[in-house]
């Protein structure tokens, strides 16, 4: 399947859909949904006595990683991330957004999150382009303001990381992900070990681009695992010395709204923190509900926004982002032996056709087709 262009995928929805509870009217009056079991922390995650996360009170920026594929017009925005910095109380939170949430999106229909910033820039034009319209999503569906944005490209994220000498990230359990090898036209797998891993950025990048069997939820934790080795391969080399050189040099790589001081400001202020003082969560399968629309693309639409609301502004009582994607030792899958068992619908030949295939699926187990050149 060639990638879609939002035309293509962007439909009205009629029939028996459900209607998501969105905008902030929907959670003007929420409260703890009854019966949940309060989370268990262990002493590093335990909440502090801090005030509750108030995202109207921090400075709030929106991180978007885009997909663009050569010789395609379009392109689709995998990695939603808001930044909640609170300069008065010295931490930060990060919260991942689904990038097949399924949303309205103001004078154009309804259609996935991801397609988002396309239309904002290409289609309907608003002011701001796409950064503006994806805040105005979230303003309206979560009540998060953002102030600024950066657009990353991920083509140009594998040279960032090698210019910052790499980043070592901690696997608990072996990572393995199918992958398409253009070579030989058959399926393996793309594999690291568990321990200290070193990664370049063809490695970094494999690593949170991946998605078919640990879905979207599992590539935006590993996401945030990044992040944080970036912030730690930042600290350990006084990067900031180096940050004029690294803007010119990869400026090509990203947009932003943010002057170069004002980010090199954001930088220091970020990598002085306690590594308790910075949290990370994400909106998840458990707060959403798969749906398939009238052309048979699956989504994932809010179906209870008591449990959506509680993760946005219980930000402050996730895990610390040094602990993101850690996993349980004791239930590590071993790296299978021979090529993986892909679905046919995804394994034909016509989809081994193209180089990059967009598999429209609802992020359990489901995924982005990857190929990769070289193997």
């Amino acid at each position: 399947m060639p990638t879609p262009i939002p035309e293509q995928t962007i439909i009205s929805p009629k029939g028996e859909i459900p209607e998501p509870a969105f905008g902030p009217r929907s959670f003007a009056k929420l409260y703890e949904a009854p019966g949940e079991t309060p989370p268990q922390f262990s002493e590093e995650d335990r909440p502090s006595a801090e005030p509750a996360f108030a995202w109207s009170e921090t400075e709030n920026i929106l991180v978007l990683g885009t997909d663009r594929r050569p010789r395609d017009a379009s392109w689709r925005t995998d990695t939603i991330m808001v930044v909640g910095i609170d300069h008065e109380r010295e931490r930060i939170a990060v919260l991942s957004i689904p990038r097949d949430l399924y949303i309205e999106i103001p004078n154009y229909g309804y259609g996935r999150i991801n397609q988002v910033d396309y239309i904002g820039e290409r289609i309907t034009r608003v002011k701001g382009g796409g950064p503006a319209l994806i805040s105005e999503i979230l303003n309206e569906t979560f009540g998060i303001e953002t102030d600024h944005w950066v657009r990353i490209e991920m083509t140009g994220f594998q040279s960032i990381v090698d210019a910052v000498g790499g980043v070592t990230m901690h696997l608990d359990c072996p990572f393995f992900e199918p992958i398409l090898n253009l070579d030989t036209g058959e399926w393996e797998y793309f594999t690291l070990p568990a321990g200290d891993v070193h990664m370049d950025g063809e490695t970094a990048y494999w690593y949170v681009r991946l998605r078919l069997k640990e879905s979207d939820i599992g590539r935006s934790s590993r996401q945030r695992q990044l992040l944080w080795a970036l912030r730690d391969q930042a600290l350990s080399n006084n990067l900031l010395l180096q940050l004029p050189e690294l803007w010119r040099a990869f400026r090509h790589s990203f947009t932003t709204d943010l002057s170069f001081l004002e980010m090199v400001d954001l930088v220091k202020f970020g990598i002085s923190l306690d590594p308790g003082n910075v949290r990370a969560s994400g909106i998840t399968l458990k707060e959403l509900q798969s749906h398939i629309t009238e052309n048979g693309a699956s989504v994932l639409l809010i179906a209870d926004p008591v449990k959506v609301q509680n993760v946005v502004d219980g930000i402050w009582e996730a895990p610390a982002m040094v602990n993101a994607n850690r996993k349980n030792e004791n239930r590590c899958e071993p790296i299978p032996s021979g090529p993986p068992n892909i679905p046919t619908e995804i394994a034909s030949p016509a989809a081994k056709a193209q180089p990059t295939s967009a598999i429209e699926n609802d992020g359990e187990g489901a995924g982005d087709q990857i190929s990769a050149e070289g193997g």
